[in-house]
């Protein structure tokens, strides 16, 4: 997958730049829709809420003036369906009523008292209860005992006005109540609407109208409206004695902010091209890292090779020299065997033998070193009991010279090739025979057991071990601890290469017994299970 998608960044930057544009594009557009739902749902909000503060204006307005309507009904039922001096009474109260022009008294529904009367004299003997368009309304006033709005209408004297009347009642002689007529109250539309000050809307901004009934109703009628007509309002309604007015609120210029859609829609438009610009040289930028990168990879890794199969080389071809250095010197010490007496000869050419055999023992063991990372065949679960004591069989007579008693617990599988697990054991228990001698009888101890993933082997003596400071400097190539200890100093390091190359790795402790303790961690073989990932080895 990886792979795909950088061959992907090398075929198309401008698809990178196309799809990064896509993506931004779709976020920033996005971020503007809500960002103008947003903006619509505030717009609304604040409306809404101008709306519902105009309307309580309205309806605690309203609600004042039909007041009176209740105070003459009050004086009515006081005086027995009469008020002395009307004229007085109800110029008093329509001073102590703001908005209210007008009061009357209708007895069994007839208009017989006005005040003022001036301008309104043909109000007087008009039968409410027979009026073609409110008659039935009031009959039913009359029965339901309820208070009504009616209107707007226009005055006689001028201006638009809306009137409340109340069915009034009194008690006859023998305690039943008797329908009288109504109170009658009449107030300014403009006045009403002034104190609630509606027309303040369209100075904000906002278009309006008022509406006698829902605006989807059969009963619409217009009560008051700005010049400009409001689109998709929001309502806010005013219920008054039965009859509903709504207030219907939008701004002017519509709810839309195109202009201000516009520059939101091309800045996303400029940041979605910056963006994309930037991801296509970023595309080709990293394109290029990548080709780069696998270039010096396959760089080294033919040097690498180139190396590998030059040290290879020069280690098996110097090995045919070395062989010939160990077999002539050895055939020239014979031929001068009892002709030369002189013993300086002698040491030279004994130290030429030992010294040709030891180069031909370093070319053989760097060779194993150089190609110890290759399987010498199949991976997999190998048992490493039956293993070491393959190993032991052929370390006999080296174990029998050095009088070690070996020990060999239960140890787990482990997933390797069984010719590269026998070479570690083998490398190790020679590394123990070799340099665990010390003051007393060497005993060295095979364990092992499974940890995680991994299957960990310990080979420890009771030699005299190494210390700390020197048990990692041991693994490197041709590295001895002393210059007239045995070996080439490669064991160690063919091990770990070997352990390494396996998914594990090597180290050196000291043992319980004092001694040294080498350690071996490989991928675990234990059946059904597969091996993900490496050991965790320690820190070196």
């Amino acid at each position: 997958m990886a792979g795909g998608f950088w061959s992907g960044l090398n075929q198309g930057p401008v698809r990178i730049a196309a799809i990064a544009f896509s993506l931004v594009a779709m976020l920033a557009f996005g971020a503007i829709w809500h960002a103008e739902r947003s903006r619509l749902n505030e717009e609304r909000s604040q409306a809404a809420q101008l709306a519902a503060a105009r309307v309580q204006a309205m309806e605690l307005g309203i609600e004042r003036i039909l007041g009176a309507t209740y105070a003459l009904a009050a004086m009515l039922q006081q005086g027995n369906g009469k008020i002395e001096d009307f004229e007085a009474t109800a110029k008093h109260m329509l001073a102590s009523y703001p908005g209210a022009v007008a009061l009357q008294l209708a007895p069994r529904g007839i208009v017989r008292q006005v005040f003022p009367l001036r301008g309104a004299e043909e109000t007087i003997g008009y039968d409410l209860l027979r009026d073609p368009v409110r008659g039935a309304q009031m009959l039913k006033a009359s029965e339901t005992r309820q208070l009504v709005v009616v209107g707007p209408f226009a005055l006689l004297q001028g201006g638009m006005a809306a009137a409340g009347r109340l069915p009034v009642f009194l008690t006859d002689g023998r305690g039943h109540e008797v329908f009288w007529g109504f109170a009658i109250v009449l107030f300014s539309l403009p006045d009403v609407l002034a104190q609630a000050r509606l027309s303040d809307l369209t100075g904000r901004g906002y278009a309006y109208s008022l509406l006698r009934g829902t605006s989807s109703g059969d009963d619409k009628r217009l009560i008051a409206a700005s010049s400009a007509v409001p689109v998709d309002p929001v309502q806010q309604s005013l219920q008054l004695a039965g009859v509903s007015w709504t207030l219907n609120v939008a701004p002017s210029a519509g709810w839309g902010d195109p202009y201000g859609l516009l520059w939101k829609a091309a800045a996303g438009l400029v940041i979605s091209l910056l963006l994309a610009r930037q991801a296509a040289r970023q595309a080709r930028s990293m394109a290029a890292n990548k080709a780069r990168q696998q270039a010096l990879e396959q760089w080294i890794a033919q040097r690498a090779a180139d190396l590998q199969r030059f040290a290879e080389v020069t280690a098996h071809h110097l090995q045919e020299p070395a062989r010939r250095v160990v077999s002539f010197s050895g055939r020239l010490r014979e031929q001068l065997a009892g002709r030369v007496e002189d013993q300086e000869v002698q040491m030279s050419l004994d130290v030429i033998c030992e010294q040709a055999m030891r180069l031909r023992s370093l070319l053989c063991d760097l060779e194993l070193y150089l190609a110890a990372d290759q399987p010498l065949g199949k991976s997999e679960p190998c048992d490493a009991e039956k293993t070491v004591r393959a190993v032991l069989a052929g370390l006999s007579e080296q174990t029998a010279q050095t009088g070690a008693r070996v020990s060999v617990g239960q140890l787990p599988l482990a997933f390797i090739d069984a010719p590269r697990l026998a070479r570690m054991f083998e490398i190790a228990l020679d590394n123990a025979l070799r340099h665990g001698r010390g003051g007393q009888p060497l005993r060295i101890d095979i364990s092992g057991h499974p940890r995680g993933n991994c299957v960990r082997y310990s080979i420890s003596d009771n030699g005299p071990g190494v210390e700390e400071t020197y048990r990692e400097r041991v693994f490197r190539v041709f590295e001895r601890l002393s210059s007239r200890g045995e070996g080439t100093g490669v064991g160690l390091a063919i091990l770990r290469r070997i352990a390494e190359s396996a998914g594990g790795c090597a180290w050196l402790e000291a043992s319980p017994e004092g001694g040294c303790c080498v350690v071996l961690e490989l991928p675990s073989g234990r059946r059904g299970e597969a091996f993900v990932g490496g050991c965790r080895c320690p820190e070196r």
